[in-house]
């Protein structure tokens, strides 16, 4: 007799959709278990992460999808702005919303299929608002940030609010997470586990999740959080996109070491453009300084700096989905 797993699918039928082998008519008994079986999904969900640690399914890193489109807003694809506006409005700092259109087409920000997300907050900044951007962040975060009276706007699967949550879960199986929506966290309630949001979509003047189901579409878009605040003293803490899983072989070390050097001679052109010239210590007031000398005579430490600047700027471009092809 077979053995069952959870759902009534046994762990031979299982295995054989992750390895991709299963039937038509296997892969739709799953996917419809999927929607409705939480410990079938979390099952799943860690098969292919031991999958991924064992090097049976090929991957890189973790991408960030910093230029997925958050669109699913009306026929023009505004939802962004829409809260962007939203939250001008709720700072009653004025506007003219034709002008808002305008500058989102001109500057580029809005494209036919969406606004990319590290373009979130662009008009906001325009008015002066101080914008921080950051993935990987926590429901912590959010909280912390409506503490201290920060406005916050985060991209989500918006399906997984105000669609049909058992076709969102299947889509993210079969197709893959798709951060597509933005919406504005209005209030963060702990004591009975939900949050409350503006949504461009809904309408509602607010509308409260769950904060699971609430997770479930934020998940999508690497948990991608916009904070806004008007206080020009808040302490600026930097959140640079983490790009500790990105691993580069020896090939990478010619590419880095070009990079390197390159920063090194565009730095000292425009420093030299600007009037410094080499001096033993760095004089402000003089304008010299040690630096001013090719990248081959820098002290260790200084290449050290230029060559960690330019790994990670290749890490970063890993991270963010793009390949490096080298011509030959």
């Amino acid at each position: 007799m077979k053995k069952k797993s959870v759902n009534n699918i046994s762990a031979e039928v299982l295995a054989a959709f992750l390895e991709g082998n299963a039937t038509a008519q296997e892969s739709k008994e799953i996917l419809g278990a999927l929607a409705e079986d939480a410990e079938l999904r979390e099952m799943l969900h860690i098969s292919q992460s031991v999958d991924v640690e064992l090097g049976l399914i090929p991957q890189d890193c973790e991408f960030i999808p910093m230029t997925a489109l958050v669109a699913t807003c009306n026929e023009d694809n505004y939802c962004c702005l829409e809260c962007e506006k939203f939250i001008l409005s709720k700072l009653n700092i004025e506007f003219d919303e034709e002008q808002l259109y305008q500058n989102t087409i001109k500057n580029g920000w809005q494209k036919a299929n969406g606004t990319a997300l590290h373009n979130v907050g662009r008009h906001l900044e325009n008015k002066g608002l101080l914008v921080t951007r950051q993935y990987n962040a926590s429901i912590e975060d959010i909280a912390t940030a409506l503490k201290d009276d920060e406005s916050v706007i985060v991209a989500v699967d918006g399906g997984e609010l105000l669609g049909n949550r058992a076709d969102e879960i299947i889509e993210d199986f079969v197709i893959g997470q798709i951060p597509d929506h933005t919406v504005v966290v209005l209030s963060l309630n702990t004591s009975d586990d939900t949050i409350t949001i503006y949504d461009p979509n809904s309408s509602n003047a607010e509308d409260t999740y769950p904060i699971e189901q609430f997770k479930d579409a934020w998940d999508d878009s690497k948990n991608y959080l916009v904070t806004i605040t008007t206080d020009s003293t808040k302490t600026y803490t930097p959140k640079p996109i983490d790009v500790s899983d990105v691993v580069l072989g020896a090939e990478f070390d010619d590419l880095r070491e070009a990079i390197a050097e390159n920063a090194h001679e565009v730095w000292a052109m425009e420093r030299q453009a600007q009037g410094w010239t080499y001096g033993p210590q760095r004089d402000d007031a003089q304008k010299q300084t040690p630096c001013m000398v090719p990248y081959s005579q820098l002290p260790d430490s200084e290449k050290t700096f230029d060559r960690d600047m330019a790994m990670n700027t290749i890490k970063l471009l890993k991270k963010l989905g793009y390949d490096l092809v080298k011509r030959t």
